[in-house]
């Protein structure tokens, strides 16, 4: 009977991504017949856990495969390793002049990346030589068309929120909440607990800048799709047993198994990347009959009612299944 059950499971997964081939990449909130191409501004707290670095992959595997354009990568973590952690992904995926921009006023913790970012190549040594990420910000978001970007925030609120309370300046005479309302499509973010958070436990990307997720959930002036999903999405071990040794991704996998003993790691900021990218396709159901509100301290509440500029994802794939096209990105070798 365990056999039995196996071999079921093995042929579900299969069917899943054999289905989820056959949807159509482009897809944005509901299925469309002409494709999109969004360009991406990768926002992560890189340094503090490592489906950050599987994220950024998938994205650059994705662009490979012109199904986005990634605009810049962007750290609200400031400790000195992210930003040579996101160059040597970049690099590696041959984006070697990619903009990085780096918070300086985020949280600085850093774990699992310093160890193997010398191994490979780069050439941004720190986060104090990238430029201020809003300032960047900024500079890209006012040379794109208006309502073109999207940008996806797989950590913390922090970079959101500076750029909300931005003045005019050389890039735009618009401020930074008018000039968001003008050039963003959509802000997708990886953070959260969907419906609800338990009144004393928010959720980690949330709490690390309480008053940061506050600010940005209140403020925010365009659409907002919450990703909450991943926990039992569990990816990376066959990066780590199949990849070759020049691709940096499992190095830094190898460090936090190594430290937690693990085998694989769950898929939050693959899962915001994948809808960023192809949109609920067959992998996600929308909820956004109502809208979301946030304390300072970083829990959440969805309040039911009118549709708002709030969604937030529920699955419909499988967790089996969206773990295997997740897999199959990550082992993906670089077009250049």
């Amino acid at each position: 009977m365990v056999a039995h059950t196996d071999v079921i499971r093995r042929i579900s997964t299969i069917l899943a991504v054999v289905l989820a081939g056959l949807l159509p990449m482009g897809c944005q909130r509901t299925a469309s017949s002409e494709a999109r191409r969004p360009a991406i501004i990768f926002d992560t707290d890189i340094g503090t856990d490592v489906d950050d670095a599987g994220a950024l992959a998938i994205l650059h595997v994705m662009a490979d495969r012109g199904e986005t354009r990634i605009l810049a990568t962007m750290s609200a973590n400031s400790n000195r390793w992210c930003a040579a952690a996101l160059d040597v992904i970049n690099t590696y995926y041959g984006r070697p002049d990619l903009p990085i921009g780096c918070s300086r006023t985020g949280p600085d913790p850093e774990e699992w990346y310093h160890d193997s970012v010398e191994d490979f190549p780069h050439d941004l040594a720190d986060c104090a030589r990238a430029p201020e990420a809003v300032g960047l910000y900024r500079r890209i978001l006012a040379a794109q068309p208006d309502q073109s970007v999207t940008i996806v925030v797989v950590g913390w609120l922090t970079n959101m929120a500076n750029l909300l309370d931005s003045p005019p300046d050389r890039h735009s005479p618009l401020t930074g909440r008018e000039l968001v309302a003008r050039k963003v499509r959509e802000l997708v973010a990886m953070g959260g607990r969907w419906p609800n958070s338990p009144k004393d436990e928010g959720e980690y990307n949330f709490t690390m800048d309480g008053p940061a997720a506050h600010k940005v959930i209140t403020e925010w002036p365009g659409p907002i799709m919450f990703t909450g999903l991943g926990k039992d999405v569990m990816t990376g071990g066959r990066l780590v047993a199949e990849a070759p040794p020049e691709n940096p991704v499992p190095a830094f996998y190898r460090n936090f198994f190594a430290h937690y003993n693990v085998t694989e790691r769950s898929s939050w900021d693959l899962i915001a990347v994948l809808y960023a990218v192809r949109g609920l396709s067959g992998y996600f159901a929308e909820v956004s009959d109502g809208k979301a509100v946030s304390r300072e301290d970083g829990s959440n509440q969805w309040v039911a009612g009118v549709a708002s500029k709030h969604a937030y994802l529920e699955y419909r794939m499988p967790e089996a299944g969206l773990a295997a096209v997740l897999e199959e990105m990550l082992l993906t070798p670089p077009r250049n």
